[in-house]
């Protein structure tokens, strides 16, 4: 291994760089905003279902959990398939989840089936995305990557009132049909992925002819257990060749040990965004205020999101993000944010409380989605974002289930944001740690 300095390639702009911008803007929008409509539509799940909070928790949350996870395997597994394929895929089978469930959601495991497709093709178009921008953006690439994220939280701020209107009008499958019809521009944001002019790409061997089908299913699934590929960071991409090895190596993390401090903490907000987005309305419905009222909680979340992803593309262009700046400063304010929740039922203090925490997470989220490739070596930078996307989408599996879990337990919500706030303590800590372990990367060679 050699110290080397990092400094990724300039990005040319161009019409297949613009076309990607606006796939990426399209995207985040509703499928953010899609997400956070769950929680207008959670306590007529509830009703009509008869369940338990933990299981509608998990449910729902599985729209945006799963597709985390789904990413990141997606991206370990099959390095192979191009990011336009990926995306194409994953529209069509996002669409479909969300008509499915309109149509035929007659039952809790209907909800969990359907919401399971839907998750599955966000997670294939959000990891082809994220690496469409990493190829397309270069440097430019945290920039990119936080201006995109502007609409996430435009989606948070306008999909939750309009998903309120549905509800009014059409009851719960016709607001789950209109969201179907709505995602199916997934479909075109995928065919906007586009590569880098002047790349090639990848080809896609489909000679499948008698007897090679078993072949190459062993050949991908069993593969040759080289120790190279394990253990030799140049050797990363091909692992690619191995479903098995490549999904569950942890080769970015053991390389590379602040990474794996690093993924702590992207996880923890990751968990908080999860258990806040689903259960800030009926939070509010909780105390008492109507259901019109709890969700411009929802709004006032989108708005302070957009804020804070202003902020974060200011600060990566005046190359001021760090793990200070970008992981500690978030901890304390969302705790600040979170604490008002439990000291207070004011509507006042409650909308702009809800102002701080989304300001936080959609600051956060840019921050330290902007801040992978900084604890990675070249070789390591598709297989740790797909980690990323892994552990991300695990710890917002566990924010919906976990809080769900509490919910039923304790039948408060003090104890649920308490244990937030707890957590975003535990990871200032963590950054504090990892300022004090900064160093150059280490770049895996051959």
């Amino acid at each position: 291994m050699t110290r080397v300095k990092k400094k990724m390639t300039s990005g040319v702009i161009n019409q297949r760089s613009i076309g990607v911008f606006l796939s990426g803007v399209t995207m985040v929008f509703l499928f953010t905003g899609s997400f956070k409509a769950n929680g207008v539509l959670y306590t007529d799940t509830v009703d009509e279902f008869q369940s338990s909070n933990f299981l509608i928790g998990s449910a729902y949350v599985l729209q945006a959990a799963v597709a985390f996870t789904i990413a990141g395997i997606a991206g370990s597994a099959f390095p192979g398939i191009s990011n336009r394929s990926l995306g194409v895929t994953g529209g069509i089978l996002y669409g479909l989840g969300f008509t499915c469930q309109g149509f035929m959601g007659t039952s809790l495991w209907h909800l969990f089936t359907f919401l399971g497709i839907t998750a599955i093709g966000g997670g294939l178009i959000h990891f082809a995305l994220f690496m469409a921008f990493m190829e397309h953006f270069k440097d430019r690439f945290p920039v990119a990557l936080a201006a995109r994220e502007l609409s996430t939280y435009i989606g948070i701020s306008v999909m939750p009132p309009l998903i309120e209107v549905f509800r009014s009008y059409y009851g719960l499958h016709g607001s789950y049909l209109l969201l179907g019809a709505i995602s199916w521009n997934f479909i075109v944001c995928g065919v906007l992925l586009k590569p880098v002019i002047g790349a090639e790409e990848p080809e896609i061997n489909h000679d499948f002819g008698s007897g090679k089908v078993f072949a190459w299913l062993k050949r991908r699934l069993c593969g040759q257990w080289d120790h190279r590929l394990i253990h030799n960071g140049a050797k990363e991409d091909d692992m690619g060749g191995n479903i098995l090895i490549s999904m569950f190596s942890h080769s970015s993390v053991t390389n590379h040990p602040n990474f794996g401090i690093f993924l702590v903490i992207h996880s923890i907000f990751y968990y908080t965004f999860s258990a806040w987005a689903l259960f800030l309305v009926p939070f509010g419905v909780s105390l008492g205020y109507t259901s019109n009222e709890a969700v411009y909680l929802s709004t006032a979340g989108g708005l302070g999101g957009f804020c804070g992803k202003l902020l974060s593309i200011l600060l990566f262009h005046f190359d001021k993000v760090n793990i200070i700046s970008g992981g500690l400063l978030p901890s304390c304010l969302i705790s600040i944010g979170l604490l008002v929740y439990v000291v207070t039922s004011s509507y006042p203090f409650l909308i702009l409380s809800s102002f701080l925490c989304g300001f936080t997470l959609g600051y956060a989220d840019s921050t330290l989605n902007g801040m992978i490739p900084d604890y990675l070596c070249k070789h390591h930078v598709r297989n740790g974002s797909a980690i990323s996307y892994l552990y991300g989408g695990i710890a917002m599996q566990l924010g919906g289930s976990i809080s769900g879990a509490i919910l039923d337990y304790t039948s408060s919500y003090t104890w649920l944001f308490s244990i937030m706030v707890l957590s975003h303590l535990c990871m200032g800590v963590l950054a504090l740690i990892l300022q004090l372990r900064d160093s150059e990367i280490a770049e895996c060679t051959g």
